[in-house]
């Protein structure tokens, strides 16, 4: 893929991740603290992959700390202080969408608003990092 076409695609990538993050907002305004906070996950984990596909990598998997820690030399010091965000909303992949996943509780009930709006931070906090390295090329 040529490198046009890299950075076109990486932006389409980081355009539907802002549009995850935007209905995380307008579902933690509803009360859908569960729903806010995977959609916060999917906005960071969909930013961190138009970074690599931006980069010319083939991105896999869900989890936004192995995207960082992954991440080539060169472009390491730039994200690796967002590790703890990744972490946080790797931690919330499967027990926000499953009411198997927390023992006796479903996502309904287990997800407070501090939560889901903290998760959306996090997630804002690493789509701005890779929406201004995609600006610098």
């Amino acid at each position: 893929m040529s490198v046009e076409k890299r950075r076109l695609e990486a932006h389409r990538w980081l355009a539907q991740a802002w549009d995850d993050w935007e209905a995380g907002k307008a579902l933690l305004e509803r009360g859908k603290h569960a729903q806010a906070a995977f959609l916060a996950q999917q906005a960071g984990e969909k930013a961190l992959k138009a970074l690599w596909i931006a980069l010319g990598l083939d991105p896999w998997g869900h989890s936004l700390a192995r995207l960082l820690r992954d991440l080539p030399p060169e472009e390491a010091p730039a994200f690796h202080p967002l590790l703890p965000q990744a972490l946080a909303l790797d931690k919330l992949y499967i027990p926000t969408r499953y009411p198997d996943a927390l023992p006796g509780l479903t996502p309904k009930e287990a997800y407070t608003e501090g939560e889901a709006r903290k998760a959306l931070e996090d997630a804002q906090t690493i789509l701005k990092a890779v929406e201004v390295r995609l600006g610098k090329g």
